[in-house]
């Protein structure tokens, strides 16, 4: 049923209700009270009926309340998952031009490292090649030239070390390094197996015998004393002022005639400190002025340094003038420092005593054989 329905049905129910009551008030007054009675549930059930209508009204706006939420839901749903689509459509498409551009890439690299290699295993190639002309041409080179020529190379490389050997002698003083070199220079001409070269090998023997026969000079040795002689110089007391004794004060006397005696005593002494008596009998040394003392000093040192000069360059009669001016001059500090000077004096006659210029041996005979027998055998080839 409708709710027009309903409302018609309250409204006919109240005219029957209105239309009953003056026709029947003249009648008994139970009558009216059945009337009045049957009225009142007729307006409760209206009433009732106006709250359906209402909770059913509220209901029905409640479910178009929440249908239309739910369309407006499903709507931005529907227009989030368009979005959703368009951006993964997006990505998809931008994927797939950087798949293409890594592709496209990679191929180029791989062109272009292709390419390089190609050029590079070409160089090489080419590379390798000229080294083999090379190394052919030099292994021709080689073999055109024979064992004579070979034997010429190592007589040229004997005649340099034989030079070297003379010059590291005369020039240098060193005979070590000579006897050396001239070893080297007779395995050399042992491996040319010539028996013409005899007499070369020979003469390198005597002149190895004769380096070896030199007595040795401690070069260093001496070197070292002389620079301990030049510190000790360093040392040497050149002037030194002497020293006075104290004299004992007497006691005070007691009486004037005592202190006049004291006063006369005391005057007596202090000018005895200003004169001096010496005998003529008794040698006097003279001390050395204390403004020398800075010349002496480096006068002696300077001598002590040419000897050593003199000592490495070989020079006998430099090294012995040296020690002998130093002895000299180390003689002026006796009265000053005899016992240093004592000391140093001893020790450079010691180093004055040795002998450091070696009469050196005449190696170059073995060069002059040498040549002899180059000169001989280019003789014979040209005659062949």
């Amino acid at each position: 049923m409708s709710d027009q329905d309903n409302t018609k049905n309250a409204q006919s129910d109240q005219t029957s209700a209105t239309v009953v009551a003056p026709v029947d008030r003249p009648a008994s007054q139970g009558a009216a009270t059945v009337v009045k009675s049957s009225a009142a549930p007729r307006k409760s059930s209206s009433l009732v009926a106006w709250l359906a209508l209402l909770l059913v009204i509220a209901l029905t706006l409640g479910v178009a309340w929440v249908a239309r939420e739910g369309q407006a839901k499903e709507l931005a749903l529907t227009q989030r998952m368009a979005q959703l689509e368009t951006v993964a459509q997006g990505k998809q498409a931008s994927q797939k031009a950087l798949e293409n551009e890594l592709r496209t890439g990679l191929a180029s690299g791989l062109a272009t490292l292709e390419t390089k290699e190609g050029g590079e295993l070409s160089r090489l190639s080419k590379s390798l090649e000229s080294l083999k002309a090379q190394l052919a041409k030099q292994q021709a080179t080689l073999a055109r030239f024979s064992g004579a020529e070979r034997e010429n190379w190592l007589l040229a490389e004997t005649g340099h070390l034989l030079r070297l050997a003379n010059q590291r002698l005369v020039m240098g003083a060193d005979p070590v390094a000579a006897e050396a070199l001239l070893k080297s220079a007779d395995t050399v001409l042992r491996g040319v197996d010539d028996p013409s070269l005899h007499v070369v090998r020979a003469a390198i023997a005597k002149e190895i015998a004769a380096l070896r026969a030199l007595p040795k000079v401690d070069l260093e040795g001496i070197y070292l004393r002389l620079a301990a002689l030049i510190e000790q110089a360093d040392k040497l007391v050149i002037f030194q002022l002497p020293k006075q004794a104290e004299r004992p004060q007497p006691a005070p006397a007691s009486d004037w005639q005592g202190r006049l005696h004291q006063g006369y005593k005391a005057a007596l002494s202090k000018l005895s400190d200003y004169v001096i008596i010496r005998r003529r009998d008794v040698p006097m040394h003279a001390l050395m002025d204390p403004q020398w003392e800075g010349l002496v000093r480096q006068n002696l040192r300077m001598l002590l340094e040419q000897a050593q000069i003199a000592l490495l360059s070989d020079n006998q009669a430099v090294y012995v003038a040296s020690l002998k001016s130093a002895q000299q001059g180390v003689a002026q500090f006796q009265a000053s420092d005899e016992v240093g000077a004592k000391a140093i004096s001893g020790e450079i006659a010691r180093l004055q005593g040795l002998t450091i210029g070696i009469a050196e041996p005449d190696i170059s005979r073995s060069l002059q054989a040498l040549d002899d027998a180059i000169e001989k055998r280019l003789q014979s080839e040209g005659g062949q």
